[in-house]
C-alpha cells in the first residue's frame, strides 16, 4: 500500500510544507488543512505553501489564516513537499525549482501526471479530502474521540467533500463518499454550519458580482454551452480580487438545455478557465488540449498571452469537436 510508504516518509520528515493547484477550490483547502490539522496534532513541524490566499467562504476552517499567498517555495529546513489535489507540476500553487527533496502527490484526478516522488492518486475518491480522512486514520487520528483536534480534521475533510460534490449530487459520489461523511457527521461534525460557511455567506459585493457576470452570459454551440466571462479588472472593481467563483459557473450550468458551462476570467498573464459538464460531454479532454485537467465533468485550464476572445474560441472550437453528438440535435 502506497499509504505505507507516505507514513514512513512523514514520520523521518523533520519539516514538512503543504501545498495545492492554484486558485484553490474547496477540496483543495479542505483536504490541505485537514492534513496540516493531523501532521500538527502528531507533533510535525508543517507549514503552508502558496502563491495563492484563500477565498472567504473557507476561512471558517482551523489554520485557514496561514494561506496568506506569502510562502511562495519550501524553506532551506524543509524535507518534504506533500501537493494535494493538483494533478500536473505547472498548477502547483508552489515554486519547487529549487527545492530537492522528496515529494508526495495526493490526488484524486484521472489525468494526474504522477510527478511525485510518491504518488497516490486514487480516482475513485469524489474528493481528495476522502483520501486526507483515510490517511489521517492510517497516521493514528482516532475520529472515534471527539476533540478540538479530531473535530478540525474532520470539518475540513466534510468541507472538501461537500464542494466537490456539489452537495453529494455529482456522479462521483460512492458510498465511500456517504460513509465517510456519515463517520464525520456522528463525530459531531456540524454539517448545516459548513454548508452555511460554504454557501450562504456571501459578502453583498460578491452577489453585484455574480449579477454583472450573468447578465452578460451567452448560449452558443445551438445553445448547449453557456458561456460567462469575468474581464481583467471586474473582480478588483468589486473589491474582490480572491473570491471563489465556482458557484457562477454553476448559475451556468443550471440553464435548462444546457450541457456544458464555462467560466473565462481574465488575469495577468492569460485567461483561466473552468469548465463543468451536466451529462456526457468530457471537458477534461477539452482542458488538456490546452494544458489543463480535472474531472469527465468538471475541468480547468490556463491558457497563456491570450485575450478572452481568442481563449474563448480555443475553448469553443474543441469543444464543437468533442460536442459532435449534441451538435447533431
Amino acid at each position: 500500500m502506497l499509504f505505507k510508504e507516505i507514513i514512513e516518509e512523514i514520520q523521518k520528515a523533520k519539516r514538512i510544507g503543504l501545498s495545492f493547484h492554484v486558485s484553490p477550490d474547496g477540496d483543495a483547502i479542505g483536504s490541505t488543512l485537514a492534513l496540516l490539522n493531523t501532521l500538527r496534532c502528531l507533533g510535525k513541524d508543517s507549514y503552508i505553501i502558496s502563491r495563492d490566499v484563500i477565498s472567504d467562504n473557507l476561512s471558517f476552517l482551523s489554520f485557514a489564516e496561514e494561506i496568506d499567498g506569502n510562502t511562495l517555495e519550501p524553506d532551506k529546513e524543509t524535507d518534504l513537499v506533500i501537493i494535494l489535489d493538483c494533478g500536473n507540476v505547472a498548477r502547483i500553487s508552489a515554486d519547487l525549482s529549487n527545492y530537492n527533496g522528496k515529494v508526495i502527490n495526493i490526488d484524486h484526478h484521472v489525468s494526474n501526471e504522477q510527478y511525485g516522488d510518491i504518488n497516490y492518486v486514487d480516482s475513485t475518491s469524489a474528493a481528495t479530502g476522502e483520501i486526507s480522512y483515510l490517511l489521517s486514520k492510517e497516521l493514528g487520528i482516532d475520529f472515534n474521540n471527539r476533540n478540538k483536534e479530531t473535530l478540525a480534521i474532520g470539518t475540513a475533510v466534510y468541507a472538501s467533500i461537500v464542494t466537490d460534490t456539489g452537495g453529494f449530487r455529482h456522479s462521483n459520489v460512492t458510498k465511500r463518499t456517504h460513509e465517510i461523511a456519515a463517520e464525520l457527521i456522528e463525530l459531531g461534525v456540524e454539517n448545516s454550519r459548513v454548508h452555511s460557511n460554504l454557501f450562504e455567506n456571501k459578502p453583498f459585493n460578491k452577489v453585484k458580482l455574480m449579477g454583472c457576470v450573468l447578465s452578460n452570459i451567452e448560449l452558443v454551440l445551438n445553445n448547449k454551452v453557456a458561456v460567462l466571462e469575468i474581464p481583467n479588472g471586474m473582480l478588483d472593481a468589486f473589491n474582490l480580487p480572491h473570491v471563489d467563483t465556482s458557484d457562477i459557473i454553476s448559475v451556468g450550468l443550471g440553464i435548462k438545455g444546457v450541457e456544458v458551462a464555462v467560466l473565462l476570467k481574465e488575469v495577468e498573464d492569460g485567461v483561466k478557465a473552468s469548465l463543468r459538464s451536466k451529462n456526457d460531454v468530457d471537458v477534461r479532454k477539452v482542458a488538456e488540449v490546452y494544458g489543463g485537467g480535472g474531472h469527465v465533468k468538471a475541468a480547468g485550464v490556463m491558457q497563456k498571452n491570450v485575450n478572452l476572445s481568442k481563449a474563448k474560441d480555443n475553448l469553443l472550437n474543441s469543444l464543437k469537436e468533442e460536442m459532435k453528438i449534441w451538435m447533431e440535435y
